[in-house]
């Protein structure tokens, strides 16, 4: 469970002054010393961000919280970042409703080493929901490492800007996991050229996408990058996707060695999986569409 730390605190402090007769200064105390350094999962405003950042708790004070979830930062300064330093041991990090318009702790176009470029090494879990300013998820010259070095799960919902996903091969090199709803203004998730970076995903889900065509598109040199492997993808979801026609449409080849399991439910203009040779060689039926026609593109066709 997530605990609003100030409402937590406040709730806390009222009760036990009301039961016992103890000055509230030592129920501060208490609270600081021994209930907080407990938590493991702490919810946080701006409001609160802002009081940490101004040193108002000990630095030590949250360093054992594995979930934080933050909501309603506005700053589009690099200061949160340097605000998250504080949660070294931080697993899962759920970003809600923020105004941040690239996920970077740089300034600028030149990304220089700094401190903050390891400064979650821990992370597994990223969620970003309603994050309206960000156009690119990995947006070239601003790495990810900070963030991305052990990212196993990306879910990104309802952020109107993001256009795509961005990448270089390093940034999501561990991820298994990618959960994509609601992008306004997607037309595809991501280059051909790039698609590589995706390689170990096990799960990939997208949903509710309104102009999205393509999932991966051909970034017009089919030549060097004429085949695309999914080493360990086992699941694909592709839900209420009212525009999309293919998975891709160019004369590329995928190979899904480890896909058993594709649902396809509400893409009414889809006109094939992909447009190139393709080999699922585990695959044996399309969910939600309830047949098999011999292969996948058949299967979607029919």
């Amino acid at each position: 469970m997530v605990l609003d730390l100030m409402v937590f605190s406040l709730m806390f402090l009222l009760d036990l002054a009301i039961q016992t007769p103890v000055n509230i200064y030592h129920c501060f105390c208490l609270l600081t010393s021994q209930i907080i350094p407990q938590l493991e999962a702490v919810s946080l405003t701006a409001d609160e961000v802002a009081m940490i950042s101004d040193g108002q708790f000990a630095v030590d004070l949250l360093y054992q919280i594995k979930f934080l979830r933050v909501s309603e930062y506005l700053n589009e300064s690099a200061d949160f970042f340097h605000f998250l330093q504080r949660f070294p041991y931080s697993e899962k990090l759920h970003m809600v409703s923020c105004n941040l318009k690239e996920l970077s702790p740089y300034e600028g176009d030149v990304c220089e080493d700094r401190d903050v470029a390891m400064m979650l090494p821990r992370i597994n879990m990223l969620t970003l929901q309603g994050v309206d300013e960000m156009t690119h998820l990995g947006e070239q010259g601003c790495p990810l490492h900070h963030i991305c070095a052990n990212l196993k799960t990306l879910r990104v919902y309802q952020c109107d800007s993001l256009i795509n996903l961005s990448c270089a091969s390093s940034y999501f090199r561990n991820l298994t996991t990618l959960d994509v709803w609601d992008w306004k203004e997607m037309v595809w998730l991501i280059k051909s050229s790039k698609a590589q970076c995706l390689e170990w995903l096990i799960k990939l889900r997208i949903r509710e996408c309104e102009i999205m065509r393509e999932v991966i598109v051909s970034n017009g040199d089919e030549s060097t990058h004429h085949e695309i492997i999914f080493r360990k993808l086992k699941c694909l979801e592709l839900y209420c996707l009212q525009n999309l026609k293919s998975f891709c449409s160019k004369n590329i080849t995928l190979k899904f060695p480890s896909l058993d399991e594709v649902t396809v439910s509400n893409c009414p203009t889809m006109e094939n999986f992909c447009g190139g040779a393709l080999n699922t060689p585990k695959l044996q039926m399309v969910q939600l569409l309830g047949r098999w026609a011999g292969d996948l593109n058949a299967s979607i066709d029919s």
